[in-house]
C-alpha cells in the first residue's frame, strides 16, 4: 500500500513513489533521475532524504529505476457543462478554474473571462463543481514500453 505524505488540494505537478511512499517532485525526470522533496518539520525518511537549504525542504535525487511510479497530476472538474482544470481552492471554498475545452462561444455567458490568449478563467464556489477528479499521466510508461517491446534492430 502506498503511503501518501500530506498535501494540499488541488494536487498539481509531478509525484514519484519510492519505497511505497509518494513524494512531490521538483519537475519532470531529467537525465534518468528525479528530485523529490518533503516539506515536513521532521525528516520523513532519513535513509533517503537530506535537508536542502535552497528548497527549504527534505530532498533526494534518485534514479528513475528506483521509482515504482512517476506521474504528472492535474485536478479537473465539471462546472456549468464545461470541463475545467482546478488551479486553486482557498480556505473559504472558492475555486479557481481554467476552461479546458475548445468551444468558447458560451464562456462569456457562463461567467468565464479571458485572462490570456486562449485562456478563460472563473472563480466559483466548491459546491458548484461536479465530477472532481485527479488525472494522472504515467511518466514511466514510455520507459516501460521500450523495455517490454524493444524496436527490432535495423537490417
Amino acid at each position: 500500500m502506498t503511503r501518501v505524505l500530506p498535501y494540499r488540494r488541488p494536487r498539481v505537478g509531478v509525484y514519484a513513489e519510492i519505497d511505497g511512499v509518494e513524494y512531490e517532485a521538483d519537475g519532470y525526470p531529467r537525465a534518468g533521475s528525479v528530485t523529490v522533496f518533503a516539506r515536513e518539520d521532521a525528516n520523513p525518511n532519513p535513509g533517503l532524504l537530506t535537508w536542502h537549504e535552497g528548497m527549504r525542504a527534505w530532498s533526494a535525487t534518485v534514479p528513475i529505476g528506483r521509482c515504482t511510479r512517476i506521474a504528472e497530476v492535474t485536478s479537473v472538474a465539471g462546472h456549468a457543462g464545461h470541463e475545467c482544470q482546478v488551479v486553486g481552492i482557498d480556505e473559504y471554498g472558492k475555486v479557481g478554474l481554467y476552461y479546458l475545452g475548445t468551444e468558447k462561444a458560451a464562456l462569456p455567458r457562463d461567467g468565464f473571462v479571458q485572462v490570456d490568449a486562449g485562456t478563460w478563467a472563473k472563480t466559483v464556489d466548491v459546491h458548484d463543481l461536479y465530477e472532481y477528479r485527479e488525472q494522472h499521466r504515467d511518466l514511466l510508461f514510455e520507459t516501460w514500453w521500450r523495455a517490454e517491446f524493444p524496436q527490432p534492430a535495423p537490417d
